[in-house]
């Protein structure tokens, strides 16, 4: 594993972490959903750079 992986992973370990917390602060719909989105992004990126 690389630095950048390990940084990829780390950035969305605290993703999903600010998602699960804005979801259950029952935080703006909208806002819960753009980062639930972000999320999904990101998780796709860092697989991508840990397959390739």
């Amino acid at each position: 594993m690389d630095l950048i992986e390990s940084v990829m992973l780390c950035m969305l370990l605290g993703l999903v972490g600010a998602t699960a917390m804005a979801y259950r602060a029952e935080n703006e719909p909208r806002d819960v959903r753009l980062l639930v989105g972000l999320t999904t992004l990101w998780g796709a990126g860092t697989a991508v750079a840990f397959v390739a």
